[in-house]
């Protein structure tokens, strides 16, 4: 370690580190400064993906790049190192990290934050072969490129034969399944208004729910949202398919827990997540989900020097006894208050308890149809649509990019078209149709921190 500067790590460039990152700058800048504390980020991504935007790039309104924010712009003042964390020495208090160029690294710290965050689940017989996912950034681009070679199938086809290509079935119906389902369904609307060769194909939209009704992350008490998502997916034509499980997913569709068979071009899973447990953690206390247990200070427990935030660990919700939700605010408010405590334990202060209660969760069902709960307040329509909008912009990382963002926005309401929508030109068709346009198995995927 260098002589009298206290070493701090960050494992992941997701959520977790950038608010860790924040909140020590503002307690430590002057030591920054001076030399007395250095920051290191570890990332094999030369970006931070906000999620929050998925839906609406996966349906043209926004540009892929912005959602995209530099990690040198994010994390100005820290060291940033490419790489992926391969193993942890706690007894050395070292980091062996493999850089993206093939050799190796090893960082020594006083303070590490476990960030890594989660990749998408691969539970189900052939979802890592045939299935499409969203949460690294390949996997996404890969949805995305999919969906437009099938509209343009679709637009180049008699229309029996595009409406067989135009089946799509959404594994899960979470917040993130309806919302990808909505959006997919608008988005063929547009597109048929658009192009004449899609004006008389009806395509078909399943979404998967294995219990008695969707919304699971609802608390009790909160149908109003239910009630009107299930009215907007109706208008969608949509069809839920209620206490149903996804059993295997081949080339030509997904096979289900009753032994039927939904023929689909397209099966976008959104069922979980999966973590893999960095080496050297293995003698932490984890949950059946992998995640390790920590304690109300966003300690590993044992080690006062490990923190944690995100989906990689198990935090005790503080008003709940359950483990707080695994998504994008948990994981900037957890990381928010690890850094705050790293900076306490450097100045010799006092920690506090982890406390967040939580704020709400929302989702977009199209232009101008949210669904939102704002501390046990349920809004739906414009006013849900609009204060999601604006909550996104205010946690988008890069100010920079977010007002790259809002010109697509400003683009769609001056002139009502979509600015990154339109059909696959034949070069690009033919360019990326094999290349990308297959699923990606979890050796092919960077993890998401």
């Amino acid at each position: 370690m260098e002589n009298n500067t206290t070493e701090i790590v960050l494992i992941g460039g997701g959520y977790a580190s950038v608010w860790a990152y924040r909140s020590i700058i503002n307690e430590l800048m002057i030591e920054m400064m001076t030399g007395q504390v250095k920051i290191r980020v570890i990332c094999p991504e030369y970006y931070h993906y906000f999620h929050g935007w998925t839906a609406e790039c996966l349906g043209g309104i926004l540009r892929d790049q912005n959602r995209m924010s530099p990690l040198h712009e994010i994390f100005k003042y820290a060291e940033i190192v490419k790489g992926k964390a391969s193993r942890l020495d706690v007894q050395t208090r070292t980091v062996y990290v493999d850089l993206n160029d093939g050799t190796q690294r090893n960082l020594s710290y006083h303070h590490l934050l476990l960030g890594m965050g989660s990749t998408d689940s691969y539970a189900v017989d052939g979802l890592a072969e045939y299935a499409y996912q969203l949460k690294s950034h390949n996997a996404y681009l890969n949805t995305k490129l999919r969906i437009r070679f099938l509209l343009n199938q679709a637009a180049e086809a008699d229309a029996p034969t595009a409406s067989k290509i135009l089946r799509f079935v959404i594994a899960g119906s979470g917040f993130t399944g309806v919302e990808i389902a909505a959006n997919l369904a608008e988005t063929i609307e547009v597109l048929r208004k658009e192009y004449a060769t899609l004006q008389n194909i009806k395509p078909t939209i399943y979404l998967i729910n294995s219990r008695n009704e969707i919304l699971p992350e609802l608390k009790s008490g909160m149908n109003r949202m239910r009630v009107y998502t299930e009215k907007i997916l109706c208008k969608y034509e949509i069809e839920i398919l209620h206490q149903k499980k996804i059993s295997r997913v081949t080339s030509q569709g997904a096979y289900l827990n009753d032994g039927s068979f939904l023929e689909s071009r397209m099966v976008i899973s959104t069922i979980g997540q999966h973590r893999t447990p960095l080496k050297g953690t293995d003698a932490t206390e984890m949950d059946d989900s992998k995640r390790i247990i920590i304690n109300s200070f966003l300690q590993v427990n044992n080690h006062g020097e490990i923190w944690g935030a995100g989906d990689a660990v198990h935090v005790s919700h503080p008003s709940a006894n359950k483990p707080c939700p695994s998504n994008a605010l948990w994981a900037i408010k957890q990381g928010e208050h690890a850094g705050k405590n790293i900076c306490r334990a450097i100045l010799s202060q006092s920690l506090k308890p982890f406390a967040f209660k939580g704020l709400g969760q929302c989702a977009s069902l199209g232009i101008g149809k949210g669904i939102g709960e704002l501390y046990g307040i349920q809004f739906t329509g414009w006013i849900a649509w609009i204060i999601r909008w604006f909550f996104f912009q205010y946690f988008m990382p890069s100010k920079k990019i977010m007002w790259q963002e809002i010109t697509d926005w400003i683009h769609l309401l001056f002139t009502g078209r979509r600015r990154d929508l339109k059909i696959m030109e034949d070069e690009i068709r033919k360019n990326y149709a094999q290349q990308y346009c297959q699923p990606l198995g979890p050796s092919q995927l960077v993890y998401q921190n």
